[in-house]
C-alpha cells in the first residue's frame, strides 16, 4: 500500500509533478497520506534561511552603526565641524572689520591731505596779498601818496586778541593767552551729525598733524547756533553766573595720533542749517585749533 503511493504511474495528472507526496505510518496507527507542493519546500529549505541571513546581516549592520564607539566618533566629527565652521566665521567678520577700517583710514588721509592741499593754497595766496603793496609802491612812484603798507602777520606768540577771542563775549578772558593756531598741530576731519529721540550729537575725529608723535592734550568747546538759539558742548560750559565759557570746562583730551569727539546738544525744534564751531585749547588756556562748519539738520 505504501509503495503504490510514493511512486507515480506514466499516465498520472500532470498537477502532481510539482507535489510530493509522503505516506506517513506510525505502529498501531492506521497510514497517513500526505501531498506537499515543491514551492513550499523551496521556501522552508531556502527561503526561511536566506530571510533570516539578511536580518543577521543588517542586525549587526545596525549594531554597528549604534555602538558607543562610532556614536562618540560621530559626535567628535560634529563637534570639529562647529567649531571649524565658528573658527571660519570668526576669521571672516575680522576679515570684514578689518576692511572697514582700512577704507575708514584711507577716507580720514584723503581728508587729511585735502586739508593740508587746502591750507597751504591759502597760505600762498595770503603770501600774494601780502606783498602786493609792497610792489604797488616801487612801480607807482609818480603817485603823490605812498601806497600803504601791509600789516605783518600775527607771530605764534602773539596776544589771543589778534584773533578776536576778547570780542567774544561767551569766552572768559585770559591774561597772557596766545594764539598758537599757526603752524597748525591738529587736524579734524570725519565730521558728521547723529540724531537721536532727545539730542543731536556732532562726531569728528582729531588727528595731530605733527611728526614726533608728542602728546597734545587741552579741553574742547563746540558751539552749536542758528539764526536763533546757541548752544554749547560741554553742557555745563554755560553754567556760571556770568554766562561766559572757561576753557577748562571743556572736555579734556590727550592723544598722539587719534581721538574721536562725540559732542551732545540738546535736540532742537526747528530743521535747517545749523553752525558748528570747535575751540580746542592746551592746559594753559592758548588757542590751539579753531574750526567753524554748517551742517544741515533734518529733525
Amino acid at each position: 500500500m505504501s509503495d503504490q503511493h510514493s511512486i507515480d504511474p506514466a499516465g498520472s495528472d500532470p498537477k502532481k509533478k510539482d507535489s510530493i507526496s509522503i505516506i506517513y505510518h506510525q505502529k498501531n496507527d492506521s497510514p497517513k497520506y500526505f501531498e506537499i507542493k515543491r514551492s513550499k519546500i523551496y521556501l522552508f529549505f531556502i527561503g526561511l534561511p536566506a530571510v533570516t541571513l539578511f536580518a543577521l546581516i543588517f542586525g549587526a549592520i545596525g549594531i554597528l552603526n549604534t555602538s558607543p564607539t562610532h556614536l562618540l566618533k560621530s559626535y567628535r566629527d560634529n563637534q570639529k565641524n562647529k567649531t571649524e565652521m565658528a573658527n571660519q566665521e570668526k576669521l571672516q567678520d575680522q576679515l570684514n572689520a578689518s576692511l572697514e577700517e582700512n577704507e575708514k583710514l584711507k577716507k580720514e588721509i584723503t581728508q587729511v591731505q585735502e586739508m593740508k592741499t587746502t591750507e597751504a593754497a591759502k597760505t600762498t595766496t595770503d603770501v600774494a596779498v601780502k606783498t602786493t603793496p609792497a610792489t604797488t609802491t616801487t612801480t607807482n612812484t609818480d603817485l603823490k601818496c605812498p601806497a600803504p603798507v601791509a600789516c605783518p602777520a600775527p607771530a605764534a606768540s602773539a596776544n589771543a586778541n589778534s584773533i578776536g577771542l576778547s570780542t567774544l563775549s561767551l569766552f572768559r578772558p585770559i591774561q597772557g593767552q596766545k594764539d598758537r593756531t599757526r603752524p597748525a598741530v591738529l587736524n579734524l576731519s570725519g565730521f558728521k551729525t547723529a540724531i537721536g529721540r532727545d539730542t543731536v550729537n556732532l562726531q569728528f575725529n582729531i588727528i595731530p598733524s605733527v611728526t614726533d608723535d608728542s602728546k597734545i592734550s587741552g579741553h574742547i568747546i563746540v558751539l552749536m547756533k542758528n539764526e536763533i538759539a546757541i548752544q554749547a558742548y560741554p553742557l555745563q560750559a554755560l553754567g556760571g553766573n556770568d554766562f561766559q565759557i572757561n576753557y577748562s570746562a571743556g572736555e579734556p583730551f590727550a592723544t598722539q595720533r587719534f581721538r574721536p569727539v562725540d559732542a551732545s546738544f540738546v535736540k532742537p525744534r526747528k530743521s535747517g542749517n545749523y553752525s558748528f564751531t570747535v575751540f580746542i585749547f592746551s592746559k594753559s588756556g592758548d588757542l590751539i585749533h579753531y574750526q567753524s562748519i554748517t551742517l544741515p539738520l533734518k529733525l
